[in-house]
């Protein structure tokens, strides 16, 4: 099991890096954009990110070789699907009302509520990443549902794309950074 961790943590620090780019790169391009122009974006930043992880998952399988469809990745998937679908469905509900912001806010949640669905053979850094995605996800959902409201004109500076460039641009690269320049990263690579 501790091995298991430790190259899922190895791996996901490549991805977290490589996903907050992707992040930065969708709020860059949809800062002005609304509607399914914005999340067309951020659907193929997505699915660039599933990619590159299948790509990894396929290397270390075959550096160790071990099926793509390994025990681990199913359950992984059994945790994640639910909140990843449930998101996913109210995040389109929310821009087809035109509610963009609340459709990132609804996103960013449910991200982190599928992290915390695999913690328990997950490192214990991807569970305070599943917690920091659901306690920003829901301050955003409460700023712009305007339950909380933001001193002077802070309110006037957010829109989804920053939201989401906050979300899965800065916390994948803080994460990525921390995770791939720790000790466990080199023991799993020798």
């Amino acid at each position: 099991m501790m091995e298991r961790a430790t190259i899922f943590r190895a791996l996901s620090g490549e991805t977290a890096l490589v996903g907050g780019a992707a992040a930065l790169g969708a709020a860059w391009i949809t800062e002005n954009r609304q509607g399914m122009a914005w999340a067309g974006w951020w659907l193929a930043g997505l699915a660039f990110v599933i990619a590159f992880n299948a790509f990894q998952l396929i290397r270390l399988g075959s550096a160790h070789q071990k099926p793509f469809w390994s025990s681990g990745l199913k359950l992984a998937l059994r945790g994640a699907l639910p909140p990843l679908i449930a998101g996913g469905f109210l995040g389109v509900l929310f821009i087809r009302a035109g509610q963009v912001p609340a459709a990132a806010s609804m996103w960013i949640i449910h991200y982190g509520l599928a992290l915390l669905a695999i913690r328990e053979f997950a490192p214990r850094s991807m569970v305070f990443l599943g917690w920091s995605f659901v306690a920003f996800g829901l301050i955003a959902l409460s700023v712009v549902a305007q339950v909380i409201d933001l001193p002077g004109d802070w309110s006037h500076h957010i829109n989804p794309s920053r939201l989401m460039a906050l979300a899965f641009g800065g916390f994948h690269l803080i994460y990525g950074a921390l995770i791939v320049t720790t000790k466990s990263r080199e023991e799993v690579e020798a």
